[in-house]
């Protein structure tokens, strides 16, 4: 599965606000600059998150960006269904007439449909807090090393 730049950076935008939950809002430069996305790029995809109700802006000179919910709160699976509109469109596999569709082509349809289920169930087991709790621990922790992921689907 491949997903967008839009994806991408809006994962490591929204960290950046989890990671300073608590401390205030950051500017979209400075999220921008940190994270080296364009900064009218960015803009975009926290418009996207604010519409939603992952993120509110804050006016004034001290203003920018912060997390409408305590990162606990807040799942992979609702930031991605949010940016990635089209990440999960292969997996909308409808049969019109079942009884005009061989046994292949409802299996093909079940296994997509299992499978965007598995996604969806373990992007939602996902936190922003789990994900930075996490970070700290391996970056505390003697010669911690990240290791490479592996990725398990269970249907």
């Amino acid at each position: 599965m491949k997903f967008s730049t839009k994806t991408l950076y809006g994962l490591r935008a929204i960290l950046v606000l989890a990671s300073r939950f608590g401390e205030g809002s950051i500017s979209v430069s400075q999220i921008a600059k940190k994270e080296n996305i364009s900064v009218a790029y960015l803009e975009q995809i926290l418009n996207a998150l604010k519409k939603k109700g992952l993120v509110k802006s804050v006016r004034g000179p001290q203003g920018g960006y912060i997390l409408a919910k305590k990162p606990s709160e807040i799942s992979l699976e609702s930031l991605f269904y949010i940016l990635e509109d089209k990440a999960f469109a292969g997996f909308d596999g409808k049969i019109q007439k079942l009884e005009d569709a061989d046994e292949i082509a409802v299996a093909n349809i079940i296994f997509w449909n299992k499978l965007k289920d598995s996604v969806a169930e373990g992007l939602a087991k996902i936190s922003l807090k789990g994900l930075i709790d996490e970070s700290r621990r391996i970056k505390k922790s003697k010669g911690g090393r990240l290791a490479s992921p592996t990725y398990t689907f269970h249907i």
